[in-house]
């Protein structure tokens, strides 16, 4: 059954949510305007039953029409991201270790040459043969069959 034909039914609080999710995407594909996005979802949180969310969405197409396919990204920004992590995780160990030779009356072996060279290592193989995501099932050209780097294997991985 059909929940606008259940008008006693209560709504919940994941059905207000789902609600909410809906009027989002399409507040952000300008389906809906601030004003008009903003007196939709108050009225979603305060629907008492199913019935009541009902209009909320009515004149919005179905989730499914609305999604439109995922586009490729990029790994550009994900490298970037580690090659950061790892800078600030070395100038911390390098403050680390500068703290404690000045402490120390000299300098001391330079401990963050291990920690920082192993990492420095894998992510220099991360980015010549992929990230290897995919739990060692990877493709001959090492991507793991993810050459999109969304997190998915490919279409074309999984026909074979």
């Amino acid at each position: 059954m059909d929940d606008a034909e259940q008008p006693a039914v209560r709504a919940s609080d994941a059905d207000r949510e789902q609600i909410a999710e809906r009027l989002r995407a399409a507040f952000g594909e300008g389906r809906l305007g601030l004003a008009e996005y903003d007196e939709r979802v108050r009225d979603a949180y305060a629907a008492v039953t199913r019935a009541d969310l009902v209009p909320l969405t009515a004149d919005l197409p179905a989730a499914a029409e609305a999604a439109a396919p995922p586009a490729k990204r990029s790994r550009a920004p994900r490298i970037r991201k580690e090659w950061r992590d790892w800078a600030q995780t070395g100038f911390l160990l390098v403050g680390i270790w500068a703290v404690i030779s000045l402490a120390g009356g000299g300098p001391i072996f330079f401990f963050p040459i291990f920690p920082l060279g192993i990492w420095a290592v894998v992510l220099v193989s991360q980015a010549l043969f992929g990230h290897g995501d995919s739990g060692g099932s990877g493709n001959s050209d090492g991507s793991g069959g993810d050459e999109d780097g969304d997190g998915e294997p490919d279409a074309r991985r999984l026909e074979r």
